[in-house]
């Protein structure tokens, strides 16, 4: 498991592990919907599923990446665990085509929306990674789509947002969805993140600031919202803040490749 999860690169909603939230809209008989079709028949699968979903969302692909695998371990049926796997696999691995192939296997009777999740993983990267997550117009274009499909669903909603090339635009979305999400009690720590990031990356500091700590407010028992918050001051060159996150994010999760490398490279550059 260690050599896949060094490999984790996403660049930027569920629930917390000991948090009660709502749980996703899935099809009933009386109300077809075009929902990514997550879950199966059993309801511990289901949960690890479940879990593992907002430790994704919220940028926790070591955590993440344990519960989907608990997941298949429970029910072999499932596709949507493959897809993820296939995500936190080494490039070229024999590992990412098993899980890969396992999802194009399992979806294949499953609604138009979980195929296009599973489509995500058709092209490869320049590193030979597939990924349900990128910056190629073909993803954007299937995230679109798949929201176009069925504008209620959570995940997709929230990810598509990456896709709106207008920044402006983009950061309307995003301040629309956190008070949405607020709103139904859906976990709206992982837009407070991704509004940090685009205003630090746009100009904006303070902005990104007031977002970040917000977000380690909503997610405090986490490890990715220490991380950003580091990472917030190690753009800034404020290292000794950078690395008081930094290791306030491993005291919360100890195997987090990302602290753990920032920390190397901040030791580093103190020296």
């Amino acid at each position: 498991m260690k050599k896949l999860l060094l490999i984790l690169f996403v660049s930027v909603l569920f629930i917390n592990c000991s948090t009660k939230q709502n749980k996703p809209e899935v099809e009933t008989e009386t109300e077809k919907t075009l929902f990514i079709e997550w879950f199966g028949e059993n309801e511990k699968a289901n949960d690890m599923i479940w879990i593992g979903m907002n430790h994704f969302n919220n940028i926790e692909f070591e955590k993440s990446f344990v519960f989907f695998e608990r997941a298949i371990a429970l029910d072999s049926t499932l596709f949507a665990p493959h897809v993820m796997l296939t995500s936190f696999s080494l490039p070229n691995s024999e590992e990412q085509e098993y899980h890969y192939n396992k999802a194009i296997e399992l979806v294949s009777n499953k609604n138009v929306n979980s195929k296009l999740f599973v489509s995500l993983l058709d092209t490869k990267n320049k590193y030979s990674k597939r990924h349900i997550l990128g910056s190629d117009n073909n993803k954007y274009e299937k995230w679109t789509k798949m929201h176009d499909n069925e504008p209620k669903g959570s995940f997709i909603k929230f990810w598509a947002t990456r896709g709106i090339k207008d920044l402006k635009e983009r950061e309307q979305a995003l301040l629309e969805l956190v008070e949405e999400f607020k709103g139904n009690k859906t976990d709206h720590g992982p837009v407070l993140n991704t509004l940090g990031y685009y205003y630090s990356q746009n100009g904006d500091p303070e902005k990104a600031k007031s977002y970040f700590e917000e977000y380690i407010k909503v997610r405090s028992d986490g490890y990715n919202a220490y991380d950003s918050m580091g990472e917030y001051y190690f753009n800034l060159k404020d290292y000794e803040k950078s690395l008081e996150y930094y290791m306030m994010a491993l005291s919360k999760y100890p195997p987090a490749n990302s602290a753990q490398n920032k920390i190397r490279e901040i030791n580093s550059i103190k020296k």
